[in-house]
């Protein structure tokens, strides 16, 4: 019915007005039988996928890195994302709630990895286990600054950002708060580790632009890309 519906919509806008007129009152009566609005329609395009948390272990709080990572996504694609038990969920457009999981899955690895790489570079000079581990969530947050910079904010349209509010108080009418947890450490005790990191993840890009493909049509793409 709703595949009906928006071929009786396309049909409206024909350069013949006749058949424009017929199908738009056609589509008119289809919608106050099935009660939906143009929103409604709108959002059919609307979806939720799942990635896994990852930087977070059963249990406990989320990482304020974490938060930011979640963050610089939401800016790069434009969709919204919610933290369900072990899961992030992703709710915009569905190629862009897709591409957002995949990033997020992407960048939250290599993460995990650079934290582990740094906790153990700075073995010799922390011997407290405490310390190291605040200096190596510190690390992480200038990491992510660092990938921030690189990126171009998906600027929504004002309906975009309504369709997108409207689609996630569906899907999740009560939504809680987020508990993150910080590193702990003073502005001067997290210095050195908060500027290695931002120098680390500026080498890191999520990249967006336009490339055609093999019958000269444009497409969007968007990708995960280090510098070497």
């Amino acid at each position: 019915m709703m595949d009906r519906l928006k071929k009786l919509l396309s049909l409206s806008r024909s350069a013949n007005e006749n058949e424009a007129a017929a199908a738009l009152a056609k589509a008119q009566a289809l919608m106050r039988e099935l009660e939906i609005t143009e929103d409604d329609l709108e959002l059919v395009d609307y979806a939720t996928v799942e990635s896994p948390v990852i930087l977070m272990r059963p249990g406990h709080r989320l990482p304020i890195y974490g938060g930011m990572l979640t963050g610089t996504i939401e800016k790069a694609f434009g969709c919204k994302a919610i933290f369900s038990d072990s899961t992030i969920i992703w709710l915009g457009p569905k190629s862009k709630a897709e591409i957002s999981a995949y990033s997020w899955t992407v960048l939250a690895r290599l993460l995990s990895s650079k934290q582990a790489e740094y906790s153990f570079v700075i073995m010799l000079q922390e011997r407290n286990p405490g310390r190291r581990a605040a200096k190596a969530d510190t690390y992480c947050e200038g990491w992510v600054y660092g990938v921030g910079q690189n990126i171009i904010e998906e600027k929504l349209s004002e309906k975009e950002k309504r369709l997108t509010s409207l689609f996630t108080k569906q899907k999740f009418p009560r939504l809680g708060t987020m508990q993150q947890r910080g590193s702990g450490l003073s502005s001067d005790d997290s210095g050195d580790a908060w500027s290695d990191g931002i120098k680390d993840g500026k080498n890191t890009r999520l990249h967006s632009g336009i490339q055609a493909d093999h019958k000269g049509q444009i497409r969007e793409t968007r990708y995960l890309g280090a510098d070497a």
